[in-house]
């Protein structure tokens, strides 16, 4: 997986906190977060969200932080709008996501349209990727989107347990998710928080849109496991405050809240 599709990784376990599943609109929350790769700081990523009665909005930014800043230039944005339906399910309307990425502008976004993605631009274009069946794009949900429903059945039902097939315009990945346990925030890495939180347990593998021929194959379409704990905040509602995940390439990822407020 490239640093595009890892920022995208990023960017999906980050949004979790779009939707609450409140009957009102919530203020717009802004957090950072410091992302670790086998214990060494090597990401920093800011979330900007707001909830209304009706659907949800936000956006990501990833930058390098640390010795790899000086060594990979990398500032992805990524954006997300959609609507909650009356099922408990989401329906996204747009996703983009774009900037510089492995030495390139790069820029992908979706929109959708009875309950389908189309992809309106992808830049730079990957030819060297096998082409996903239409006949399985129909149901799917970009990444941010796909995270919202999750956060959105814990509030509303108090569970997590679903599967969701994710489209980030390039890849579609099954997500298998399980829980809440009550568990106490793992420490270590500067958490902004302690004590209990509810961890929800997920398993993704990617199922299409591979690079032919590559000798990644195998270990790509391998179960990833990973794990969210989120935590009601004062004034903030439920945000993810630590993320964990298992990379194919680079191995253990995870996702420390550093701070969150309300403006």
């Amino acid at each position: 997986m490239t640093f595009k599709a890892f920022a995208v990784a990023v960017s999906l376990a980050l949004m979790t906190g779009l939707a609450c599943g409140s009957a009102r609109a919530e203020p717009q929350v802004n957090a950072t977060y410091a992302v670790y790769i086998k214990g060494f700081h090597v990401l920093n990523a800011k979330t900007s969200y707001q909830l209304q009665p009706w659907g949800y909005g936000g956006s990501t930014q990833i930058k390098p932080a640390g010795l790899i800043s000086w060594f990979v230039t990398m500032d992805v944005t990524s954006h997300v709008q959609g609507q909650f339906i009356p099922d408990g399910n989401v329906q996204p309307v747009l996703f983009d996501s774009g900037g510089i990425s492995r030495g390139k502008n790069r820029h992908v976004r979706l929109e959708f349209s009875n309950d389908t993605p189309k992809v309106v631009d992808l830049q730079p274009p990957e030819t060297d990727r096998e082409p996903i069946p239409a006949d399985l794009l129909p149901h799917t949900v970009d990444t941010l989107s796909g995270m919202a429903h999750l956060l959105h059945s814990l509030a509303t039902t108090g569970k997590c347990d679903g599967s969701q097939v994710i489209f980030d315009g390039l890849r579609l990945t099954q997500m298998v998710v399980h829980g809440p346990v009550m568990v106490d925030i793992p420490q270590g890495q500067d958490e902004a928080y302690s004590g209990q939180a509810m961890r929800c347990d997920f398993v993704g593998r990617q199922v299409a849109g591979f690079i032919k021929d590559s000798p990644n194959r195998e270990k790509l379409a391998a179960p990833q496991p990973g794990a969210v704990w989120f935590r009601k905040i004062d004034g903030l509602g439920i945000v993810p405050v630590r993320i964990e995940f298992n990379h194919p390439k680079l191995g253990h990822v995870m996702v420390v809240m550093q701070h969150a407020v309300a403006p």
